[in-house]
């Protein structure tokens, strides 16, 4: 806010603090239901993991949403362990965390064998059973064509750009895809927002496309697009000698892409300058690449399982995230957001190539093995080998179910159950 938004520091670390406060919130009632279902039964404690998964489930669905940094990423890199998300997701691998951490409370705390026990065949069965659904990736990769894409970081910046100095960018991007295609890249990636500019409005930026994709590869980039009055949108394009296609972003990022409560915030606009004005898209579909359909959540809406899940169910096969995280700067965001990509391509077991401006890109394979990730805040350009993949996991088609049951089944508990108790107490008492 400071840096891009000409906030004051007063301002921005107030706006923290009541972020933070409002985020609070939600971990404090989930708290509370902590605390009136302790220790009620022997079993009390296993409710935790439910509450802790529902309480996400709410941050990721109220006002827009912000299921950020979840417990369950905390294991981005524990790669037996994260396997069985592809059938329930970050919010299972959050559960299975929590419960891990309960057993070895118990442990601790009471010094007794069977917590213990628990804890030991918990850890044993979760590690196995990953260690042959990894195994199982890799036969499946065995039996498919390998196909190449080139993906392209290069470290610019989200400023302003005219004339001469942006075509001298679009200039290097396009060489760079040159050298891609020349080592077998069957398309290439650019990042969103390398170059600011309105392609399909703009008829000397599109033939610049087209004579590419004719004479060498598709691309695939993130530009602004504009349709009807007023209305703007984030766009993922893929030029192709076929033809353009694009995908609208569905889910803007909130008091960056637009402002949330217009009507009732209507002095934000005046205090942040680099707040966008886009319009949302209206569907979720994947885009045509030489012949296959392919994901293309745009920046914010990697971290959102649902909306990757959504792509895939409707037939991507590969998932291509373009991103600009210049704006965040050499802050945490950058690796954070990085490895929430990595539980998107296990959840639905496809490739996940990802291109951003200044890092962190990367090819994770579909068991989660991070095969390559660029530098920071450095030029980068690689090829990255991949296969197609169709078939769906349980995640995939059973439409996120965990959460959701995680969530009705705290709400039958806390409500529902006591009132059929107080019910059957009276019924006895009638009897009596």
């Amino acid at each position: 806010m400071i840096n891009h938004g000409g906030v004051s520091p007063f301002l921005s670390i107030l706006g923290l603090i009541l972020l933070a406060a409002f985020l609070s919130l939600f971990t404090g009632l989930a708290g509370i239901m902590v605390e009136k279902a302790l220790f009620k039964t022997p079993y009390s404690l296993y409710l935790i993991p439910l509450i802790w998964v529902g309480k996400d489930l709410v941050l990721e669905k109220i006002l827009s949403g912000f299921p950020w940094a979840l417990a369950g990423y905390s294991q981005a890199k524990n790669l037996y362990f994260i396997q069985v998300a592809e059938f329930g997701g970050i919010h299972l691998i959050t559960a299975l965390v929590i419960m891990i951490n309960i057993f070895l409370f118990q442990a601790l705390k009471d010094r007794r064998r069977q917590p213990l026990i628990a804890l030991l065949i918990a850890i044993v069965s979760l590690y196995s059973a990953g260690y042959f659904l990894v195994k199982a990736q890799a036969r499946t990769d065995r039996d498919l064509p390998v196909h190449r894409a080139g993906i392209i970081q290069p470290n610019y910046m989200h400023e302003l750009i005219y004339g001469e100095i942006k075509q001298q960018k679009l200039d290097h991007l396009f060489a760079l895809s040159r050298q891609l295609a020349a080592q077998g890249a069957e398309f290439v990636i650019w990042p969103e927002y390398t170059v600011p500019m309105f392609p399909l409005q703009n008829t000397h930026e599109l033939s610049q496309f087209r004579r590419f994709a004719a004479g060498y590869v598709p691309i695939i980039a993130g530009f602004d697009d504009y349709e009807e009055k007023d209305r703007f949108y984030n766009t993922a394009f893929v030029f192709a000698k076929e033809g353009v296609e694009k995908y609208h972003k569905v889910h803007l990022t909130p008091f960056g892409e637009y402002i949330p409560f217009r009507k009732f915030l209507f002095m934000v606009k005046s205090i942040v300058s680099e707040i966008g004005d886009f319009s949302f898209g209206k569907d979720i579909r994947p885009l045509t690449l030489n012949g296959h359909r392919v994901a293309t959540p745009i920046c914010y809406e990697i971290i959102f399982p649902e909306l990757v899940r959504a792509f895939i169910a409707r037939g991507g096969e590969l998932i291509i995230t373009i991103s600009n995280d210049s704006w965040v700067g050499d802050t945490s965001s950058p690796a954070q957001i990085f490895y929430m990509a990595v539980f998107r391509a296990v959840e639905n077991r496809r490739y996940l190539l990802r291109a951003t401006s200044t890092g962190i890109s990367a090819l994770i394979a579909p068991g989660g093995e991070i095969i390559y990730r660029s530098a920071w805040a450095r030029e980068d350009r690689f090829t990255a080998d991949f296969t197609y993949r169709q078939q769906k996991t349980v995640f995939t088609v059973c439409g996120y179910l965990f959460p959701y049951l995680c969530l009705a089944f705290l709400v039958f508990y806390f409500t529902l159950l006591p009132g059929l108790r107080r019910l059957s107490g009276k019924k006895k008492k009638i009897s009596s």
